[in-house]
């Protein structure tokens, strides 16, 4: 068992709500998006649906988190970890409108709770709940495999355009100076699994504390990537159907695994 304390649940809430509002307002509201090019105004409305998805996750997972669940805990994790992660892109990658002002408050309390919530936890107390699993091997592999896919999917498409000189076709289409997703993905997110793999891989307690969450973003992400294939397909705009497929595979992987994974993990009552 773990115990957070109350300001962290609270602003939980408090960001779902927020979420919740910024997300209606994309897939609702025309003017939302209006000054964004058709391609990154599509990507942002699937995103918009995959933050509606995460908004109930966060909600359950911080009512088990109030009950003192590590299981939850590790999935409370993973949920701030998507939302810091597309409010980034929210804040610094979408033209300014009515909604600028709450994709900052977001961005901000999503990192300061998600920093204050992972420092209220003595993660020497928890060898006990994590040392005992058998699937840790497994899912070390399973986050290094998606870090080297990402990564050489990324660099194929960027490097080519270096040596040619040349600006990638999706940032023609979107009308961006720069692709949000490589630059957080290549710069954080992917080392950042690569890092915990190899930790996970060791028996490291913090491999473990992040093992989950970081596969919970990885189904996160994949469920907004999917939407956006989806209304890219409604609206005419192209879409790859492996692509789609690969992401769907990425996706089931991360959710069965972390399932498997949490299974094994011990809730037991500590004392701080």
């Amino acid at each position: 068992m773990i115990a957070l304390p109350n300001v962290w649940l609270w602003l939980s809430v408090l960001v779902s709500i927020l979420v919740t509002i910024t997300s209606l307002s994309g897939i609702f509201l025309e003017r939302t998006y209006f000054r964004e090019a058709k391609a990154w105004a599509v990507q942002a409305i699937g995103q918009d649906y995959a933050n509606l998805i995460v908004v109930i996750l966060l909600l359950v997972s911080t009512y088990y988190v109030s009950k003192n669940s590590l299981r939850a805990y590790l999935v409370w994790l993973g949920a701030y970890i998507y939302i810091i992660y597309a409010f980034s892109i929210y804040a610094f990658a979408i033209h300014f409108n009515f909604l600028f002002l709450i994709y900052i408050i977001i961005l901000g309390v999503s990192f300061f709770t998600l920093i204050g919530g992972f420092r209220a936890v003595d993660t020497a107390n928890l060898s006990a709940s994590f040392l005992i699993n058998t699937k840790s091997k497994i899912v070390s592999a399973l986050l290094m495999i998606i870090a080297i896919l990402f990564s050489l999917l990324w660099l194929s498409e960027i490097v080519p355009c270096l040596l040619s000189n040349e600006i990638p076709p999706s940032l023609v289409e979107t009308g961006l100076w720069v692709n949000p997703v490589h630059v957080l993905d290549l710069a954080f997110l992917l080392p950042g699994m690569v890092i915990t793999s190899v930790l996970l891989w060791r028996r490291n307690m913090l491999g473990f504390l992040l093992a989950v969450p970081l596969l919970v973003f990885s189904a996160t992400m994949g469920a907004g990537i999917i939407s956006m294939f989806i209304i890219s397909a409604i609206m005419g705009l192209p879409s790859s159907l492996p692509a789609g497929m690969i992401i769907s595979l990425i996706m089931l992987l991360s959710v069965y695994f972390s399932y498997l994974f949490l299974r094994e993990v011990k809730e037991y009552d500590y004392d701080y």
